[in-house]
């Protein structure tokens, strides 16, 4: 055997374990597969020395492939197929000594060489799958696949009455075609029922598989309305928890309004209370200072001067104060002062009559007037 041959699934016979098949190759050992030995790990030297490679098609591969006991019913129910593989095994053509050797483990006593392969030979000869020379070597023409598996014809097994078979040597192959048949018969009923029983466990399976999609539709549809309700249901009362919490904000915000309306008008009221009761106070001071400039009025002077020392004072109790002193001269600024005529920004002017003022907040612009120019 040489190393390229050396494959997996390779089928390869030893002359002591037998036939097997290389299983793998696991570094420098092969790992090979008998039927109904251990699996062994030999090393590829031992292998390659002991084995040898069996072809694919040959009657050893079917012999492991398909078994001693179906290849043996080939003798009567595929003798060309039987030929055929034993033709791979000797290369590819042979005569009949060589096919004798290799058959005579397959083709009983009881069926004898000879008669059987008599009976053979023509149908061999007039086949597409062989090639019979002068020489009588066999050559085989197709793969052995091709070769189909069936007795011969009654054509082909008609064989001169002077080289039939006794009656004692046909009897045994007449038992065994009888049997043959028989098991071919029962084998093919076997198979019909398993076909049968295929069919209606395939049928039942369809069927229960059926049930079972329409059962998970009809369930899967049921739950998509129960979601759908329950979803409307939670949308509904989450609008109606809106409605009634907007309501209750609309409510609130018309209490807070009001309250905040009361505190307003209550504010408004102690403001103008205490305003009031500020100009009252100013009102009574400004009304006596009237008062005593009428009493006055025989001295005109003295009643202006008593106006001007006393309205100050006034003004102090309302909480105001005068805006400037009559006679200063100052920058004139437009947000404190009124000018008698036209002035520019900034300009000194003087101050001829006092304004007023409540903090920052001018309440009346003091009267200024300009500075006369010194020529």
């Amino acid at each position: 055997m040489e190393l390229s041959e050396l494959k997996p699934n390779v089928l390869i016979e030893h002359p002591e374990l037998g036939i097997g098949r290389v299983a793998g190759l696991e570094a420098d050992q092969v790992v090979i597969t008998f039927r109904s030995k251990p699996e062994q790990r030999l090393s590829v030297s031992t292998v390659l020395r002991s084995f040898a490679v069996l072809p694919e098609g040959g009657l050893a591969a079917f012999c492991y492939e398909e078994g001693l006991e179906e290849v043996s019913s080939w003798v009567m129910n595929g003798p060309l197929r039987l030929v055929g593989a034993t033709l791979v095994d000797l290369g590819g053509s042979g005569k009949s000594g060589p096919l004798k050797n290799r058959l005579k483990a397959i083709v009983s006593p009881e069926v004898g060489w000879d008669g059987w392969w008599d009976n053979v030979r023509p149908a061999v000869k007039d086949s597409r799958h062989f090639e019979v020379a002068k020489s009588n070597i066999v050559k085989l023409l197709s793969p052995v696949e091709y070769i189909p598996i069936e007795p011969l014809t009654r054509k082909e097994s008609k064989v001169a009455e002077s080289d039939s078979p006794s009656k004692t040597q046909r009897a045994p192959a007449r038992r065994l075609s009888e049997e043959l048949q028989s098991l071919r018969e029962s084998h093919s009923a076997y198979l019909k029922q398993l076909r049968e029983e295929h069919t209606e466990d395939l049928r039942r399976l369809r069927e229960s598989h059926a049930a079972d999609l329409q059962q998970q539709r009809e369930q899967h549809n049921a739950d998509l309305i129960q979601q759908r309700e329950a979803h409307a249901t939670d949308s509904e009362q989450q609008r109606k928890e809106h409605a009634a919490g907007f309501k209750q904000w609309q409510r609130e915000e018309e209490r807070l309004n009001y309250q905040i309306k009361s505190l307003w008008d209550s504010i408004d009221s102690r403001i103008e209370k205490s305003s009031l009761a500020a100009r009252k106070d100013m009102l009574l001071r400004v009304g006596d200072i009237l008062q005593r400039a009428y009493q006055s009025a025989d001295d005109p002077a003295a009643s202006l001067n008593q106006v001007i020392d006393l309205l100050p004072l006034a003004l102090q109790d309302g909480g105001a104060e005068l805006l400037g002193e009559v006679g200063e001269t100052v920058d004139f600024d437009p947000t404190k002062h009124h000018p008698s005529q036209e002035i520019t920004s900034y300009s000194r002017v003087l101050l001829i009559a006092p304004g007023v003022k409540v903090g920052d907040l001018v309440i009346l612009k003091a009267n200024v007037a300009p500075i006369a120019e010194e020529s």
